[in-house]
């Protein structure tokens, strides 16, 4: 059985990390099967947003400790060297960030260590009220990884991450809200249809402003305002050049919907 779930409805990729009895813990082919999903999806033109859910109780445990314990990682290993830095979870992380087109997580259980991480790095987190959220390495003697220690700072600040990181504690959805790790909490039975709902409203939007526009707001956090004004000014000629704008000014005179589904 595949531990990842891939439906594509309507520009939507909903990927289903499926490890339930596992709390969908980064383990067997899950990692893999992830990357070669998002991979697949950011290659695909049809593909316009993607979601990312898991299956059963939980969102993801992060890593799986069962098996790391039966097999205790060597530092040493060519997947700890220096050679491969960033190993298959750094790749993970990289597609998700680098994919040009909005990732949102439907956050439907716990989300601990990487699996906090994973969602920290998308887009968006929509919350289930059962949703929780952890950075727990602390109590594992281990330091963040899988972009938490990246992404977090940015979600919440400096001093918030640093609690967080140094006490391990859990976050549940109401306080993740107030934080700012999620922009909405839905009742459980209700989180796919309004983030699938919600990610096909984005599908609709033309794929180059999109692009362009997910660029920008992550260039914003790393570089001068007089940087950012020639990036974005960058970007818009590249926009003003695209038939989707020749659509949206025709859709304007028109006074209709533009339609984007051509592009």
């Amino acid at each position: 059985m595949s531990d990842c779930i891939v439906d594509t409805q309507d520009g939507v990729m909903v990927i289903r990390l499926n490890r339930p009895e596992k709390m969908n813990a980064m383990g067997g082919t899950l990692v893999p099967e992830l990357n070669e999903a998002l991979e697949q999806g950011r290659r695909d033109d049809r593909v316009r947003a993607f979601v990312v859910t898991g299956e059963g109780r939980g969102f993801c445990a992060g890593a799986d400790l069962g098996a790391m314990a039966s097999r205790q990682p060597d530092p040493d290993s060519v997947r700890f060297n220096a050679l491969d830095p960033i190993g298959d979870a750094g790749r993970t992380i990289q597609n998700v960030y680098y994919a040009d087109k909005p990732v949102i997580a439907a956050v439907n259980g716990v989300a601990v260590g990487a699996g906090f991480g994973l969602a920290t790095a998308m887009d968006i987190r929509i919350a289930s009220e059962e949703a929780r959220f952890g950075t727990i390495f602390i109590k594992r003697a281990l330091s963040p990884d899988f972009g938490l220690s990246w992404f977090l700072p940015r979600l919440v600040g400096q001093e918030r991450a640093a609690e967080l990181f140094y006490t391990g504690r859990m976050v549940d959805a109401a306080e993740a809200l107030e934080l700012g790790i999620v922009s909405k909490v839905v009742p459980p039975e209700k989180l796919m249809d309004e983030t699938v709902g919600f990610a096909t409203e984005v599908a609709k939007q033309p794929p180059t402003a999109l692009a362009y526009t997910r660029r920008a707001l992550q260039h914003s956090q790393l570089h001068s305002l007089e940087d950012h004004l020639a990036f974005e000014w960058g970007n818009q000629k590249q926009c003003l050049r695209s038939e989707e704008f020749k659509e949206g000014v025709a859709a304007f005179m028109e006074k209709r919907e533009p339609d984007y589904s051509k592009f």
